[in-house]
């Protein structure tokens, strides 16, 4: 894409942000934007490739060689690990500086200092669910609590703050000149404690719990354990009993109800809505040892699915010191490398998704400012909120605040959340450490200090190891469960420690000879410790052990492939239904033989991938038109077989209607109708490929900005395939892919995430790898400790 065009598509988009005056903040004169040296062939100039050369900024203690590749990748060759951190944090605030602020704002609740009333919302959710005072109080406790971390952040912002100290209005982003405002005046550890803040809320924050609670009232305690039941015969769990290498054996006695069975109540459809935890976010990751490696050696995999934005989520960066060389991609405002390889070792993170939060009911007196608590009442604290506005009035509320944590005031109900969140974290002293580790051992102690968010933790290494950890703040209950909203009024269901690090579920170099985490339950039944009772479903789980158990060996390229396949697991599971169907009209009969020769897989070029999707959401709607489910959590699909293996035919009765259906009724109707659309349509032979596309959004979401977005790419996928496509558009997918292999020293990594290097729309290093992106390739990942060697 020319510069030219570039800059023509943009100043569109500027003209009708000028033009109808839209909210996303204050505008610039327009007058401004044609300046010749300010305007916005300024925002143009900073566009260009930076340069590589020599880097000395004050507080180094040597000269840095900073140098860029092709791609904008900055290898860092520093003398120490001081100075390639302060390089890091230069390098990072020039390519990623809007985005390192726009994720401190949006965790601290202040985005609507910028962009306006829109962002209030956002802001009130952050601010009522403790998340921002938690990112100033951890950042207050650094110093004290982690001296290691608050010197290391220290560092970064050296380099960040040096970025900041020689800006100019015509260099600031384009994004700041676009609202009006001004960019950050200074970095502090604040901004890295908001990035650690926001990721946890991102991978942990959910009120299942409270949607759970609506449906558990609404139901009998039978139907409610079948339909959401504690343990499923569908599981497959990452750490098998097996390989367990936990050293308590005794299970808890862990119930399926909550402390407190009543509905929710109307204050669910009231809080207002931010991007957090949902079912759509996962990711992969899978290693093979050297006997089940073609190259003789350990193949590592993975791929962590997230909401993607530009600028794109990750940054790339190579650091070779002393004591460090280690390639990867890290957060903007985190002074390491957040996944990576090393000449030795190689690690890959899946979300575990265990429940880090509950939910408290609490009785408050008439006047509001206590709360009972085993027996007694126990003042609140009230907390004044102000919350400035971009171009209106400053906004001022009060919160309460209780020992459990910070209150949801609600109609009729009022809660208080206990979250990991809240508490201080050592997070970033263990990717400190994870990025020097040269083998298991060391590995392994690093990650001792990993508290949340909480993840499956893959490992392999030079030393012939792979192994994997559920690492992180696993609370332990004095009830043994936080499943449901528990009873704020007794210390009886409070939190009472977390689970010691050598209980929590891991294995090392299994028998099998390959690992692999899709954000199934961790452990099996036999696990002694509550870890949570909402997992993903056992689509990907099944998929990729069937790939990695059904060959003996696996190249480099095989397990590649594993990231691009879109084998539907729902297709093979589902489809088998329909077979002894009949009564169908001709339009249902028609979709009913395309279906039955559907392989399931979800490519491009199907025709009839997208007719699969239409008839599955169908008929998995009509089994849960319930009204206990409206505006709660509908039970997991693949619970249907079980209803239809054993003979429960209750659910599949069709709400408002006199007759009383059974499953099979539901399928002929889900065929009908899907038949009848497909007719409508022409009986129209169109592909995947030009029904489904992916489409990556601007970090602010403006719809102003569409310009800055990217796509729609055609994109292959369904949810809960290997590489997956929840939504039409896609808006969450594999965030980063990489693949590593230890028969080479160092060991040969490729890599390719959605978007490129810069932040500025006008560099060609914005969208650079996009294309790379969707077509599954990758580009290598250069480990080499040789300046001359970096392309």
């Amino acid at each position: 894409m020319s510069l030219f065009y570039r800059i023509s598509k943009l100043g569109i988009a500027l003209g009708l942000v000028v033009l109808l005056n839209t909210s996303i903040g204050g505008n610039p004169a327009p007058g401004d934007w044609l300046d010749p040296i300010d305007g916005l062939w300024a925002t143009a100039r900073e566009a260009r490739p930076h340069d590589s050369g020599d880097l000395m900024i004050e507080g180094m203690n040597a000269p840095v060689m900073l140098k860029m590749d092709s791609r904008g990748v900055p290898h860092i060759f520093a003398e120490s690990d001081k100075d390639a951190i302060i390089a890091l944090g230069f390098a990072v605030a020039r390519d990623r500086l809007f985005q390192m602020d726009f994720i401190h704002r949006a965790a601290t609740g202040t985005l609507s200092e910028i962009v306006g009333s829109g962002a209030l919302p956002v802001d009130r959710r952050f601010r009522q669910l403790g998340v921002a005072e938690a990112v100033k109080r951890n950042a207050a406790l650094l110093s004290e609590k982690s001296p290691r971390e608050a010197e290391t952040i220290g560092w970064y912002g050296i380099g960040v703050n040096h970025y900041l100290n020689q800006l100019e209005k015509a260099t600031h982003p384009l994004e700041y000149r676009l609202l009006g405002v001004e960019p950050p005046k200074e970095f502090t550890a604040e901004f890295t404690m908001a990035l650690l803040a926001y990721m946890t809320y991102d991978l942990s924050f959910s009120e299942k719990d409270l949607n759970i609670e609506k449906v558990q009232a609404g139901m009998s305690a039978d139907d409610f354990n079948t339909l959401y039941p504690k343990y499923s015969s569908w599981e497959k769990t990452i750490v098998s009993d097996e390989d367990a290498h936990w050293a308590v054996t005794k299970p808890r006695d862990i119930t399926n109800s909550s402390s407190y069975a009543t509905a929710a109540g109307s204050w669910l459809n009231e809080v207002p809505i931010a991007e957090g935890f949902f079912e759509g976010k996962g990711s992969n990751n899978w290693a093979v040892n050297g006997s089940r490696s073609s190259t003789g050696a350990p193949i590592l995999a993975g791929d962590m699915h997230l909401g993607l934005s530009l600028p794109a989520i990750w940054y790339e960066a190579h650091l070779v010191t002393p004591t460090t060389n280690v390639y990867g991609v890290t957060f903007p405002t985190q002074p390491a490398i957040m996944e990576g390889v090393t000449p030795d070792i190689a690690w890959a993170f899946t979300n575990t998704g265990s429940d880090q939060i509950d939910y408290y009911r609490l009785e408050l007196n008439a006047e509001r400012n206590a709360y009972q608590f085993d027996g007694q009442w126990k003042p609140l604290d009230v907390h004044v909120d102000t919350m400035y506005v971009s171009g209106s009035d400053p906004v001022i509320e009060s919160r309460l605040i209780s020992h459990i944590g910070p209150v949801l005031e609600g109609p009729a109900r009022d809660y208080a959340v206990k979250w990991v969140g809240h508490e201080f974290g050592n997070t970033l002293s263990a990717i400190w450490d994870m990025n020097r580790a040269t083998d298991y051992a060391s590995f392994d102690k690093a990650t001792r200090n990993w508290d949340y968010p909480m993840q499956n933790i893959l490992y392999a290494g030079s030393d012939s190891i792979i192994a994997i950890r559920s690492t992180g703040y696993l609370p332990v209950r004095a009830h043994g469960q936080g499943f449901g909203v528990q009873d704020g009024t007794t210390s009886e269901t409070a939190w009472i420690g977390r689970v010691p690090f050598d209980e929590l579920p891991h294995a090392v170099s299994p028998d099998r000879g390959y690992l692999t985490s899709t954000n199934q339950r961790p452990a099996p039944e036999t696990y002694p410790y509550y870890m949570g009772q909402d997992w993903r479903s056992i689509y990907r789980s099944r998929r990729i052990d069937d790939l990695l158990n059904n060959k003996g060996q696996h190249t480099p390229e095989d397990i590649a492939s594993y990231q691009a396949d879109v084998q539907s697991g729902q297709a093979e599971l589902f489809l088998p239904l329909i077979k002894d169907i009949e009564g169908l009209t001709d339009a249902g009969q028609k979709l009913k033989s395309t279906l039955l020769d559907f392989d399931g897989n979800m490519m491009l070029e199907s025709s009839s991938a997208r007719l699969f999707t239409w008839f599955l959401d169908r008929f998995v709607n009509s089994v849960w038109d319930e009204d206990v489910f409206k505006g709660g959590s509908t039970p997991k699909e693949i619970y249907i077989l079980d209803l239809i293996a054993s003979g429960n035919e209750t659910w599949f009765d069709v709400q408002g209607t006199a007759e009383v259906e059974t499953h099979r009724d539901l399928l002929r109707l889900a065929l009908d109708k899907t038949g009848e659309k497909w007719k409508e349509d022409g009986y129209a032979d169109r592909t995947l490929g030009e029904t489904q596309s992916l489409i990556v959004r601007h970090i602010t979401r403006s719809e102003a900005l569409k310009s800055l977005w990217r796509g729609p790419y055609p994109f292959p996928g369904y949810k809960e395939t290997l590489s997956p496509a929840k939504s039409n558009p896609v808006y969450s997918s594999a965030s980063w892919r990489v693949v590593v292999d230890f028969s080479t020293s160092p060991p040969t990594a490729k890599g390719v995430y959605p978007g490129g290097q810069s932040g500025n729309p006008l560099s060609d290093h914005y969208d650079l790898h996009m294309q790379n992106y969707v077509s599954f390739t990758y580009y290598p990942l250069s480990l080499s400790d040789n300046p001359d060697d970096i392309e």
